[in-house]
């Protein structure tokens, strides 16, 4: 029996191990959006949502417009990326092909998170139709990935530059920062000398990868630091001016956060970046005032043009079926078809997260009384149950709408048909409902990309989904804490039209059900396909 011991130990492969990466790093970003969280918590418990929602009306009329133009310029030179990228490997596209795959890709990746995989893979099913290689592909993503640390570096110096007292808040003392700046200027200048100095192509993975030139290495500085200050304008803007904030600081601490987002691998940094965000401008801004601007942020930078991108969808399949154009159209669809399903699937998984916050935020009780009017007490409490439970089912099945899998295609439908009507009947929230009824109209007119009746043997992104899943409703749930104080005094059986928090307990209960069932279901599966993989 011994020796049977050690001839199955010595079966182990080292190659074992890497089927555990995935699951360490969804474990650390899990760890991280949970420290996050008790950060938040800590900083905002003595607040209360409408302290919050003041704070929201205090900004100034033109303070949203001059986000929106902020946004938009933004986006525009994230487009510029990818039209430099191309340019590097030396292919030329048309600019709207371009732009439209670019925002797209960023749009989700922003509220999603997840960049070093959704980017990619627009690209790949993007341009593989138009003839680029995979290796081409390859270099591409690698250029808009150093082109976004290039500025995280460069910016280091301008912002040691500007105001060298911003470092000193996030606890960076003054020789420190300027060291920091001196190096970060050596290496940006290094950078631009090295495609100078090596003019032939690096061999990596098997694929030969060509420095850029100093001109193209000057251009990547400048589009990256441009984007980033432009981006930390929108958020200087979400917030409130009555106090000394000086846009410098904002700069420090947006380019911090940033960083500690994307180490993080959460979900839009979701949680992450807010923290970062509230402890190092809580020296010059009271909580209340700063939870409002990063949420106003959220919505401008993140929310709109998530929305945006799912309408441009819509609008795209409305003249594909009309057939106007239908030279370009026919040309249009052919790349659209590749990428739609990553899409849509993002877009249902939106629709949950819409969902679930907006059951964890308490209802108005003008609006509650609005519906009393019409509806009686049971359907506003069921409504508001089935939203959460559909919020949770869309969050499971986005995975298998990515996968092109006929059957969701069909409940995804009928789960926001669903959750549109509890949105109305549980507290008139027409908000929310008309986000998810653009998701509804991108998705309808896609049933023909969704032909497969199970899912195949590989699933990549599992350990993504499961990841994304589970920030959403850790966030949702301290949404839930933070709006209602007193919710261990909630009681189970308590029904009344204001009794929001009893609603929401009852609610989470139901989420928690069925997110432990599909838990069950998909590690069921796991071990059965495992088990039929080894037989």
């Amino acid at each position: 029996m011994p020796l049977l011991r050690v001839a199955s130990t010595t079966n182990w492969k080292p190659s074992n191990w890497r089927r555990l990466v995935p699951y360490i790093g969804g474990a650390a970003a899990l760890l991280l959006f949970a420290t996050a969280l008790v950060v938040l918590h800590r900083h905002v418990q003595a607040f209360r949502p409408s302290e919050v929602r003041r704070a929201l009306g205090s900004l100034q009329v033109w303070q949203p417009f001059a986000a929106l133009g902020l946004a938009a310029a933004s986006y525009w030179l994230l487009t510029l990326y990818d039209v430099l990228a191309l340019r590097h490997i030396g292919r030329r596209l048309s600019y709207h092909r371009v732009a439209l795959a670019s925002f797209i890709g960023y749009a989700f990746s922003h509220i999603l998170g997840f960049g070093s995989v959704i980017g990619p893979a627009v690209r790949y099913r993007l341009y593989t139709p138009m003839g680029l290689t995979t290796g081409e592909i390859a270099e591409a993503s690698a250029f808009v990935v150093v082109t976004f640390i290039t500025g995280i570096v460069a910016v280091f110096p301008l912002i040691a530059l500007l105001d060298s007292s911003s470092l000193e808040t996030l606890g960076i003392s003054p020789l420190v920062g300027i060291a920091i700046a001196t190096v970060a200027a050596m290496l940006m200048a290094g950078y631009v000398g090295l495609g100078w100095w090596m003019r032939r192509p690096l061999r990596l993975f098997g694929y030969s990868l060509h420095l850029v030139r100093p001109r193209t290495a000057l251009a990547q500085i400048a589009l990256s630091v441009g984007d980033l200050l432009l981006v930390a304008a929108v958020l200087y803007a979400c917030l409130p001016h009555d106090f000394a904030l000086g846009y410098p600081h904002v700069l420090a601490v947006y380019v911090l956060a940033f960083v500690a987002g994307m180490i993080s691998h959460v979900p839009g940094g979701l949680g992450v970046f807010d923290a970062v965000v509230l402890v190092g401008l809580s020296t010059r801004l009271p909580p209340d005032q700063i939870l409002a601007g990063i949420l106003t942020f959220r919505v401008i930078y993140q929310l709109i043009p998530a929305v945006a991108a799912g309408v441009l969808f819509a609008a795209v399949e409305a003249v594909a079926a009309r057939r106007l154009f239908a030279q370009a159209t026919e040309n249009l669809s052919a790349w659209l078809d590749e990428v739609r399903p990553a899409v849509l699937a993002a877009c249902i998984f939106t629709g949950g997260v819409v969902l679930l916050f907006s059951n964890a935020m308490p209802v108005s009780a003008a609006r509650l009384r609005l519906v009393e009017t019409i509806l009686p007490l049971t359907v506003i409490e069921i409504s508001h149950l089935i939203g959460s439970t559909d919020g949770m089912l869309l969050l499971v099945f986005a995975c298998g709408l990515q996968q092109r899998l006929r059957w969701v295609w069909g409940f995804a439908a009928t789960l926001l048909c669903v959750g549109i009507i509890s949105l109305i009947l549980k507290g008139f929230a027409w908000e929310e409902a008309i986000v998810l009824a653009v998701f509804l109209v991108a998705l309808l007119p896609a049933r023909r990309e969704f032909s497969r009746s199970s899912a195949p043997a590989a699933q990549p992104y599992a350990a993504g989904w499961f990841v994304a899943t589970a920030v959403v409703l850790g966030t949702a749930f301290w949404l839930g804490l933070f709006s209602y104080k007193h919710l261990d005094e909630a009681e189970w059986g308590h029904f009344e039209l204001l009794d929001n928090a009893s609603r929401f307990l009852r609610a989470s209960a139901g989420v928690a059900i069925v997110a432990i069932g599909a838990s069950g279901y998909r590690l069921f599966s796991a071990v059965r396909n495992r088990a039929a993989a080894t037989s």
